[in-house]
């Protein structure tokens, strides 16, 4: 297969299963509300995605190295799958925990071996623009996925959506498996792995950590912020219900809207990578997110609210594609899959807490009071991160970027 091929095929796969992953946590999320009819309910699913990550966190980076990230991905794709189908099975809101938490814990392995698989697949040279590429797929599943979510929502019960997210798994791994293996350079595939080993991955990603300082703070920043994202993402749904007054057709058009911003972003991104350096498209794209949720935290009508989340949404592309960059560059290939764990790990920690507090604030205070608060605070940590990456620019660390 040619390379043309092959990532066209790549972007594919990627396209499709946000797409899916778009219907699943609308669906999931408006299931839950019905049920319990609690805010916090709702916001028990955004602490389950960053309990997931800590949970693998301290191992499936060294499986990952040590794997073909191919055949992991077909597994993984399939597992979820399976999982995805318990749900219609179980009804009491803490089996649908249990069974969220097994799907965000293959979902959260899967993220990092595909990346760790992209980061393989490219040559160093071509990263950006193909980031830039990436974007623009995950921004067309962004319009897409909430696009078709409000159609099935208004045509049949929220329980069939899930139904459709088994189908596109299913999809997705079949079509992974025409992907061409990649196995890493350095580590022998199916080498036994045994806690000895895990610990000696540990003490390489400390070491790492201490001698890469100024990447490592750049890092932590910037996942600061996007953190911030989450706990905000876990309010979303009752400041749409019960500031904006929306309807769940309505809630679905302002996430699309989003989408349109995302994808308009994507575009603009495709011609900025061959004009601006990574650092500067990361935390220039960062600060503007940040400007973005505080629009849409102040915002009291549909309108108001769907300039912010096309704002924020416009530049979180751009953020992210000079991110993935950034990443790539200074994290060696054969190391990718252990230290994005160990560090997704800490800052799933961190994402928890706030997005525990956001909910039970939310409940004492109110919803609208934590939003505007969450995006002030995020809008001091990204003013932070343009300082960070202009204090270090000069630096070897990001010399490159």
């Amino acid at each position: 297969m040619s390379n043309r091929k092959t990532r066209t095929l790549y972007l594919g796969v990627v396209g499709l299963a946000n797409i899916g992953g778009w219907i699943y946590l609308l669906a999931l999320n408006l299931i839950i509300l019905e049920k319990t009819g609690s805010v916090l309910a709702v916001t028990g699913l955004y602490i389950i995605k960053p309990f997931a990550s800590m949970l693998i966190g301290p191992w499936a980076g060294s499986v990952i190295d040590r794997v073909s990230t191919k055949h992991l991905m077909i597994f993984l794709d399939l597992l979820r799958a399976l999982l995805v189908g318990s749900l219609l099975l179980v009804d009491s809101l803490w089996a649908i925990y249990v069974m969220v938490l097994f799907i965000q814990m293959a979902g959260a392995m899967f993220e990092t071996s595909s990346f760790t698989y992209m980061t393989l697949l490219l040559p160093e040279e071509e990263r950006n623009k193909f980031n830039a590429l990436l974007s623009f797929v995950h921004s067309g599943a962004f319009v897409t996925g909430p696009f078709l979510a409000g159609i099935l929502f208004m045509l049949v019960p929220l329980e069939f959506s899930l139904l459709v997210n088994i189908i596109i798994f299913i999809c997705c791994g079949i079509w992974t498996s025409f992907l061409p293996n990649k196995l890493n350079a350095t580590i022998e595939a199916k080498k036994h792995l045994d806690l000895k080993e895990v610990r000696e991955d540990w003490l390489l990603v400390w070491k790492f950590s201490k001698k890469s300082l100024p990447f490592f703070l750049i890092y932590m920043t910037f996942q600061g912020t996007m953190l911030l994202t989450a706990a905000l993402d876990s309010t979303e749904v009752a400041f749409a219900k019960e500031v904006l007054s929306l309807t769940d057709a309505a809630y679905g058009s302002l996430v699309s809207i989003g989408g349109v911003g995302f994808l308009l972003g994507a575009i603009c991104t495709n011609l900025l990578v061959r004009f601006l350096s990574p650092k500067a498209l990361m935390s220039v794209g960062t600060l503007l997110v940040a400007t973005g949720y505080f629009i849409y935290s102040i915002s009291t009508t549909y309108f108001v609210a769907s300039l912010g989340f096309l704002i924020l949404s416009f530049f979180l592309s751009i953020a992210n594609t000079g991110y993935m960059t950034f990443i790539q560059s200074h994290i060696d290939s054969n190391m990718m899959g252990r230290i994005s764990s160990l560090y997704e790990m800490a800052s799933s920690f961190v994402q928890m807490i706030a997005v525990l507090l956001f909910g039970i604030f939310a409940g004492w205070i109110s919803v609208k009071a934590v939003v505007i608060g969450g995006s002030l605070l995020m809008l001091i940590v990204s003013c932070y991160l343009l300082t960070v990456v202009w204090k270090f620019s000069n630096q070897k660390i990001i010399d490159n970027i």
